[in-house]
């Protein structure tokens, strides 16, 4: 029961938090997942219940979708991310959440000081180096939308079509991501109920936050994403 309330709780917050901000689906449900479970095994349960809020985003803009910005990222991330999720299981589970820990600490760091500041100029180079961050950060962690966030900004001209293609590219990754994990036998028959649960809480909780998002002020939803980050890497670590 304690399972099911963390995985629908984190579902419904990480909804309504992506849905505000337009982004940290992934992040919110990371910062509880690896309390009740493994470092191999939240990562890949966290991928197949933000796949189905990366579906719909992608469908919302499909028609503002740039094809050929997604091609070479996601290429290169695919190569990262599958290596990645292989490495994961001879790594120490213990260490690892540790390293989790330091993880999400950076990344609340970076939001807290440089979000909405840092840019990057729209290159193959830069595509390969972000594919490659996203894809070893995806494929260990679970998250991949900071590096992609910062390099799709920077590449498309309007609001649509850097949703539509950030999502586009989450779309295709995930999916290759979850084939992975299978194989590797991280996501296995006994996630199937939190998944069903999950799926439609992060949906619930992503409606929800589009009927309030007139009323609730984005930064501080983002400053409060930013702290809880900082205070979930600290627990990890100790």
């Amino acid at each position: 029961m304690e399972r099911i309330l963390v995985v629908a709780l984190s579902s419904l917050l990480g909804g309504l938090a992506q849905a505000v901000t337009g982004f940290g689906g992934a992040i919110i449900i990371m910062i509880f997942l690896p309390l009740i479970l493994s470092m191999n095994a939240a990562p890949a349960l966290s991928d197949v219940i933000t796949m189905m809020l990366s579906f719909s985003m992608f469908w919302r803009y499909r028609r503002s979708v740039k094809l050929k910005p997604i091609l070479l990222p996601a290429g290169v991330y695919l190569a990262a991310s599958t290596a990645a999720i292989h490495w994961s299981a001879y790594f120490d589970g213990g260490k690892r959440k540790g390293i989790f820990g330091l993880f999400l600490i950076g990344l609340s760091i970076y939001f807290f000081f440089f979000s909405g500041k840092a840019r990057v100029k729209p290159s193959p180079q830069m595509g390969v180096i972000c594919g490659l961050a996203a894809g070893i950060c995806g494929g260990f962690f679970g998250i991949s939308g900071p590096p992609m966030s910062l390099y799709y900004l920077g590449a498309m001209e309007t609001k649509e079509e850097y949703l539509g293609t950030l999502n586009g590219f989450f779309s295709i990754t995930v999916v290759f991501n979850i084939i992975a994990r299978i194989s590797n036998g991280f996501l296995t028959r006994d996630l199937i109920p939190y998944m069903g649960i999950g799926i439609v809480a992060i949906l619930i909780g992503s409606a929800w936050g589009s009927r309030l998002v007139a009323r609730i002020d984005r930064k501080t939803m983002s400053m409060c994403v930013y702290g809880l980050m900082a205070v979930a890497g600290i627990v990890a670590i100790l």
